[in-house]
């Protein structure tokens, strides 16, 4: 092998190694601002069950394929799940009620951390506060029961205080 070769080979080998880490230094495509300028910054890919997207309009139900644009929500419903392919080469997988802010520009990790869960959904009626067994419980439920049994009393008397 001659000097040139040997020379060559080295040359080569450190341009690749300085320009791998000058390109590992710049920002991602979802970082930059014209990420963001864009009718369109992911798609919508593996949908299964009830996934919906929203944004100051409304709500609909995703389907594959489907394009979406800066500032939407995506978010999963129970035994549902899908992929966001965001343009800049960042997937995202949502698990069932999980949800996602699609907002660029953001690094592919603060996409990924954007992940959370989505509150299950309460019946109409229900309390969303659940019960703690903390030094008021007692009292609470004892005067539930008081007025309940009161009311259960009450029912069919004439109790009119005139």
């Amino acid at each position: 092998m001659s000097k040139f070769t040997k020379c060559s080979g080295l040359a080569v080998g450190a341009l690749v190694m300085v320009a791998s880490q000058v390109a590992a230094g710049q920002q991602s495509t979802c970082e930059g601002t014209s990420a963001a300028s864009r009718d369109t910054v992911a798609e919508l890919r593996e949908v299964q069950g009830n996934v919906l997207v929203s944004d100051k309009a409304g709500m609909a139900s995703a389907i594959s394929g489907q394009r979406v644009p800066n500032g939407v929500r995506i978010t999963t419903t129970s035994k549902a799940s899908v992929t966001v392919a965001f343009d800049c080469g960042c997937n995202v997988r949502l698990k069932e009620n999980e949800r996602i802010d699609a907002e660029l520009p953001r690094s592919c990790a603060g996409l990924l951390a954007a992940v959370t869960g989505a509150a299950p959904a309460t019946a109409l009626g229900a309390s969303a506060v659940t019960a703690t067994a903390g030094p008021f419980s007692a009292p609470i439920i004892a005067g539930a029961v008081g007025v309940g049994g009161y009311l259960l009393y009450r029912n069919g008397r004439n109790s009119s205080p005139n």
